[in-house]
């Protein structure tokens, strides 16, 4: 049956010539560039002067008024209050002086939308609650309201558009929404309501996408871009673009907008910076509707290179693993725990910095194409076994190294001070970078910082008489993982602030390293990762050192970590959870993981660093899913232990191809999870976590995979458009997934196709992109175009990367 895929665009566009200046920034006086801040109209909100640019001096900043949005800046705490207007929404610039100079910072002001909650009936409880990650899951801020006459519980929450998950508490419980059938499994082996708040708009917002570049006899530079409207019909005039080089926001005057939304501007070469990278910012945006938030970076006066040359950290593609089960080089440091309760898949298995090394010399990870090791902790844990708190209270080993007895010493089962730098210099001269995964949250009880320093810590019993263990929402940023793992306290204590900071400091500079992967950033106040970020910039001023963190929460949550104060980016749960459901359940459509993509665009930026997974460590591993081994609702840790979980269908290679198809080409930094590569399966913690596979142990069928897997990791790194370009979607529903990556290079469209069966697709193309030929990169498909459709012939569960070429 033929498939049609419809996507109708109304305009014509035509070229025209622009001039602007940048303002006032000179070459001599550069700043971090000032990432965009989102308000909500009549809503106020605090932000920290550290998160928006790091100075040893904030003395000298002074925020100018704004017409729209009242402005407060508290110099002795260094925070800028912020409140727009209850009427006013769309793109503005807050303007701030710093050292005799002005600086705009980019600033989106949204309305909220408004839902009502309703649980139908009576229930015998003093108080009802709504709640969920929109509350970052606290059971006690949102209380219904009981009405007799409609016998129903009802609240009202203002909501940006998104996807939310909820759930009802009554009477000490938590229960399912009873009126609304639309569920998402939570990743504790259960379920949670889903929530879809919907733009007010209907339809697809105008899209500017960027369209070419030239190189002018005088130095200077031209770029060109296109507007493509879609479903917006109203006509588009100076006041709806914001354009900013840098921090300085181009003023209208220095540019005509053809009536056929098309911008040509040229960049002289006095405003080009050398050796150095600028960038330029786009926004379409009026009181209807608000455009992508286009940013376009440009290295020497040149727009990025094709080839991934490590230029920024979009172009990093991370290998996680796990010291103790990746490769046991070295037999002679084998030291297990010996304890009868302790089961071998809970112990130490051999792994060592010794195997890391080995692999980065035999190339294999240049083979495969990533460029950036996570490696776990390599720092000294305990020998002895321990009890973990939830039922059935199995022992465990620190084999995994999250249990630190010492601050700045290398576990001797995993190696010495000589091997990992041996390793950091192997990885380097190979132009991989070393993540280490460093702890912050806590240590473990052996710890001289807990036996000398009790005062660091928060208390393990609460002054209701209950434990402080795992309350991760209530007791956020003091609760236990277990009675043996205390927790620190930062907000009280200084002193443990400065020390762990120190250590951090020591590890990244003793051994060269790249950056840090953080655990457990949410129970960590954000005092902690401003010094550390701090201290960091202060000592490293040339090196862009990277930090990655790990958040469960909504993206308010995460984002108040990731600026340039605190962390570079976090993990991308909130664009993990529907991409998992969609590529594993066939009923679920698309349009959820599409709409997450772009919701993460909005918040953290086209040129974000969040991290992109299919597994980790903390996760059930994506084949257990595809097999039905493992159920949604259902415990994965303990299912681990009792159920025997392999790869038995050939198809499931297939479909975790598949999803890498998707992981390769959309934005943000990919992760591959140790034996991703070869399709290794598992249920929750410690099943996910088997010995990695070597030799004459890795079949056929995984072989191809990682082969398969290899050919999509370069073609990322032979394409700057699915690193650092533009992201537009173009079509999904059940069994399709489409978008068009962007940049100055190039336009790459992405077709993924989860269907059992053949079909015949047809997409059609936005006329205003001009296609005149399509070449494939990717699933050896021959397609044919006609119209500004193109028809192609789609293999079950199989993706296609096309380029799209354009006439002049």
């Amino acid at each position: 049956m033929l498939k049609i895929i419809k996507i109708i665009i109304y305009t014509v566009v035509v070229s025209v010539s622009l001039q602007f200046c940048t303002g006032n920034e000179t070459h001599s006086q550069k700043i971090d560039l000032l990432d965009k801040l989102i308000l909500f109209s009549g809503n106020e909100k605090e932000i920290v002067i550290s998160d928006l640019f790091y100075s040893e001096d904030y003395s000298s900043v002074k925020v100018m008024d704004h017409s729209q949005i009242e402005l407060h800046y508290d110099m002795e705490h260094g925070i800028i209050t912020m409140k727009p207007n209850d009427t006013f929404s769309g793109y503005t610039s807050m303007i701030f002086q710093y050292k005799n100079q002005m600086y705009h910072v980019p600033v989106q002001v949204k309305k909220k939308i408004k839902h009502q909650f309703v649980l139908n009936g009576y229930y015998d409880s003093d108080s009802i609650f709504v709640f969920g990650n929109f509350s970052n899951w606290r059971r006690d801020q949102h209380l219904m309201s009981y009405n007799s006459d409609t016998d129903r519980y009802t609240t009202d929450i203002y909501f940006d558009p998104g996807r939310y998950e909820y759930r009802f508490y009554v009477d000490g419980k938590d229960m399912l929404d009873p009126g609304n059938p639309d569920q998402t499994p939570n990743g504790l082996g259960d379920f949670n309501s889903l929530l879809i708040v919907k733009k007010t708009f209907k339809g697809d917002m105008p899209h500017i996408t960027p369209w070419s570049y030239r190189e002018i006899a005088d130095g200077s530079l031209e770029l060109e871009f296109k507007i493509i409207k879609r479903d917006y019909v109203a006509d588009i005039s100076k006041p709806d673009l914001l354009l900013m080089l840098d921090n300085q926001v181009i003023s209208e005057k220095s540019y005509v907008l053809n009536q056929n939304d098309c911008l040509r501007l040229i960049i002289s070469e006095s405003q080009l910076r050398k050796n150095d990278i600028q960038y330029l910012r786009l926004v379409l945006s009026n009181t209807l509707i608000t455009s992508n938030f286009l940013e376009i970076p440009i290295l020497n006066g040149r727009p990025l290179p094709m080839n991934n040359e490590q230029i920024l950290w979009n172009d990093a593609i991370i290998y996680s693993l796990m010291i103790d089960r990746f490769y046991n080089a070295n037999q002679s440091n084998d030291k297990p725990v010996v304890h009868h309760g302790l089961a071998e898949r809970a112990n130490f298995q051999g792994g060592d910095l010794q195997g890391i090394l080995k692999k980065i010399e035999e190339g294999y990870f240049n083979h495969l194409g990533v460029n950036t090791l996570w490696i776990s902790p390599w720092l000294e844990t305990s020998s002895k076994a321990f009890q973990e708190t939830p039922q059935p209270h199995r022992w465990f080993s620190g084999y995994h190294g999250y249990w630190p007895v010492k601050a700045r010493s290398i576990d001797p089962r995993f190696g010495n001070d000589e091997i990992l730098k041996s390793l950091v210099t192997s990885a380097h001269k190979n132009d991989i970078k070393i993540l280490m995964d460093f702890i912050s949250n806590h240590v473990h009880e052996e710890h001289p910082y807990y036996k000398e320093h009790r005062k660091w810590f928060g208390k393990l019993e609460l002054p209701d008489g209950r434990k402080n263990l795992r309350l991760w929402d209530e007791k956020r940023l003091t609760t236990w993982f277990d009675p043996y793992i205390p927790s620190f306290d930062y907000l009280a204590s200084e002193e443990a602030i400065d020390t762990v900071v120190a250590d951090a400091l020591w590890w990244l500079e003793e051994y060269n390293l790249d950056g840090f992967r953080h655990d457990a950033v949410k129970h960590v106040p954000n005092k902690f990762w401003r010094a550390l970020t701090k201290e960091i910039r202060k000592t490293n001023p040339d090196k862009d050192v990277f930090q990655i963190g790990e958040t469960f929460g909504d993206n308010d949550l995460i984002g108040s970590y990731v600026n340039n104060g605190q962390l570079s980016a976090q993990f991308n749960f909130n664009q993990y959870w529907p991409a998992r459901d969609a590529f594993s359940q066939d009923s679920v459509d698309f349009k959820g993981l599409s709409d997450g993509i772009e919701k993460s665009i909005e918040v953290f930026g086209q040129l974000n660093h969040m991290a992109n997974m299919m597994d980790s460590h903390d996760q059930p591993r994506f084949p257990a899913y595809l097999e039905k081994d493992l159920a949604w609702d259902e415990n994965a840790s303990e299912v681990g232990w009792n159920r025997k979980i392999r790869v038995n269908n050939p198809l499931t290679y297939k479909k975790i191809a598949l999803y890498y198809s998707y992981l390769m080409t959309s934005p943000g930094i990919p992760v591959v999870y140790y034996g991703n590569e070869i399709g290794m399966t598992g249920a929750g913690d410690p099943d996910n976590r088997r010995p990695m596979r070597w030799g004459e142990n890795v079949s056929d069928k995984e072989s191809r995979l990682r082969t398969e897997i290899s050919t999509l990791i370069g073609i990322r790194n032979r394409h700057s458009a699915l690193r650092n370009g533009d992201f537009m979607s173009l079509y999904n529903d059940k069994t399709v997934l489409a978008y068009i990556r962007s940049d100055l290079n190039e336009r790459l469209l992405v077709v993924v196709h989860r269907a059992s069966k053949e079909s015949e697709l047809i997409l059609k193309l936005p006329k205003e992109l001009s296609v005149k030929r399509v070449n494939s990169l990717y699933g050896d498909i021959t397609p044919v175009l006609y119209n500004n459709n193109l028809y192609f012939m789609a293999s079950p569960y199989s993706a296609a990367i096309f380029s799209l070429e354009s006439r002049d």
